[in-house]
């Protein structure tokens, strides 16, 4: 009998870590795509064909303050964690389309004239 209670002592304890890692990627989860939204402008999302920015930050704040003041295993963080995550996989690959490139500031000249032909 006590290997039984041990057993169902030992998978609660798993269950209950399980259950707070959830909740740590649930938290990560939406801070990400929070933070995420907050810096592509307001201009990229209408361009790229998706909701307003206010929409995407209003859904992504509640989906993060319900996440974190409720859990992610109850049905509204569970409904949370699916829109941020509706966010990352969806809208942030459209709106990285339009994120500014970066232009090398070095010019690579050959240099020497010798038959190396090194590049500085």
């Amino acid at each position: 009998m006590s290997i039984l209670i041990g057993t169902a002592h030992a998978l609660a304890e798993a269950v209950g870590y399980l259950q707070l890692a959830f909740q740590v990627v649930g938290i990560a989860l939406g801070l990400w795509a929070l933070a995420d939204c907050t810096i592509h402008r307001a201009d990229h999302y209408v361009a790229a064909g998706r909701r307003s920015k206010g929409f995407w930050m209003g859904l992504n704040a509640a989906g993060f303050a319900v996440i974190l003041l409720m859990g992610q295993m109850s049905l509204f963080g569970l409904l949370g964690m699916v829109v941020n995550a509706v966010y990352l996989a969806d809208v942030r690959p459209a709106l990285q389309v339009y994120r500014p490139i970066r232009v090398r500031s070095r010019i690579r000249r050959s240099g020497g004239g010798g038959s190396k032909g090194r590049w500085r």
